[in-house]
């Protein structure tokens, strides 16, 4: 797309903003030893009479970026095979990648999930098997790879969902249900809306843990720095409940921006590896009926690991080129129209760089450099510290869970008008 010559009357007079680094006051808690975290988690289970000698074992792995989640998955091939089982890894991202198996097994080796870094065979395939339907009539399905094994152990990140809300939303049973499913699940799910999922999803579950060789659920729980602070095993009968649990322990743990009014937030990247919707919804709102009063979004870029997945680029008002010219358009899609919110895949203007969005998202908030309520964030998994304009700084320094990092200075560019890193050092 050429938006070189797209002139916007009245920025040629506006200055960009002074900002200044912040950092909130969030406690950590952080996992040390992830092996034996997991190691011990497992020998809690009731596991030695469903892991023997020969029997083969899947595990998932989804797409999201979880923190080390190789680590996770190495130290539970690890336990399997103390066991005496065969394990194998099964992608389970519904229909990330574009839905192409290929994709899928390289989106996991970009996690560090390969057959060398965990010592297990990753088994990727499109193929899945119906397990029947609800009484609702609503079609089950399920990798066939992994249905075919002698037991399936389900991880996953337990967190909120950007696009539903219920007791469970992200997790061990959307795991199951959505991840999977595969392509065909997921666009059976997918087509009833996000609307039903709090239903939906329990009650799908309910039949996979009813008809496939679940052995048990390893969930994972991040805190506030994204970085893993609970993992739990859990039994099969036990997922709901203990996922219900969990997330309201997330919930708790979770960030957010700590201004009650914006009006420009800049996020640096985007994507999938980020949050489903590219960016967290209950972070910038804008879905879920989440009230966040943030005026306009701008997205500059998209993270290496989306792949060109845009999915979520519709929340952002101004874009730019450079993100443009990444988007893959049959993986954004494809997820696009399996998920079933267009939304999501709606163009923001495109502009020529980072200078000129920001200049015209001033322009239309109609606030100079002094007054514009401006927050730069790396992405929405990454907003411990953030940059703020001048007039947050001074909100900012009366606000005791916030510690000031750095001094005010004006923002600058490259010379292609792209934004540099705080202190803007060339």
């Amino acid at each position: 797309m050429d938006v070189s010559r797209v002139v916007i009357p009245g920025i040629e007079n506006i200055k960009l903003p002074c900002v200044a680094k912040i950092r909130q006051k969030i406690p950590r808690g952080d996992i040390s030893s992830v092996s034996q975290v997991v190691r011990e988690e497992i020998r809690k289970l009731r596991v030695k009479d469903k892991i023997s000698k020969g029997k083969k074992i899947a595990i998932t792995a989804g797409s999201r970026g979880i923190d080390r989640i190789a680590e996770v998955i190495k130290a539970i091939v690890d336990e399997v095979k103390h066991l005496g089982g065969e394990p194998f890894i099964v992608p389970a991202m519904g229909s990330h990648g574009g839905g192409e198996a290929q994709t899928q097994k390289e989106i996991l080796a970009g996690y560090g999930i390969t057959e060398q870094s965990v010592g297990a065979p990753v088994i990727s395939s499109m193929e899945v098997v119906k397990l029947g339907e609800t009484e609702e009539g609503i079609p089950v399905y399920i990798d066939k790879n992994a249905f075919s094994a002698d037991g399936i152990i389900v991880v996953n990140r337990v967190k909120v969902h950007t696009d539903f809300a219920g007791e469970v939303e992200s997790g061990l049973m959307k795991m199951m249900v959505i991840g999977l499913g595969k392509h065909e699940g997921a666009s059976a799910i997918h087509e009833l809306g996000f609307e039903r999922f709090r239903e939906v999803i329990p009650k799908v579950g309910a039949e996979i843990l009813r008809k496939a060789p679940i052995l048990f659920g390893i969930a994972l729980v991040e805190n506030a720095y994204h970085r893993l602070c609970k993992i739990q095993a859990v039994e099969p009968e036990d997922f709901y409940k203990a996922e219900k649990e969990l997330l309201k322990e997330y919930k708790r743990k979770m960030p957010q921006i700590p201004f009650t009014s914006v009006d420009i937030l800049v996020v640096d990247e985007i994507g999938k590896d980020i949050s489903g919707s590219g960016m967290d919804t209950n972070v910038i709102g804008r879905a879920k009926g989440i009230d966040r009063d943030i005026k306009i979004i701008i997205a500059l870029d998209l993270t290496e690991k989306t792949h060109g997945n845009a999915c979520g680029i519709g929340f952002a008002d101004l874009t730019t080129r450079k993100l443009f010219d990444k988007i893959d358009f049959n993986a954004t899609y494809t997820n696009i129209l399996t998920s079933g919110t267009l939304k999501g895949g709606f163009l923001p203007i495109v502009l020529e760089n980072d200078e000129q969005a920001i200049k015209a998202a001033m322009k239309l908030v109609k606030k100079n450099e002094k007054e514009v309520r401006l927050v730069r964030i790396k992405n929405t998994l990454e907003i411990i510290e953030m940059e703020v304009s001048e007039k947050l700084f001074y909100e900012a320094s009366c606000n005791p869970d916030i510690e000031i990092v750095g001094e005010l200075r004006a923002m600058k560019t490259d010379g292609k008008g792209n934004l540099l890193d705080y202190p803007y050092q060339a």
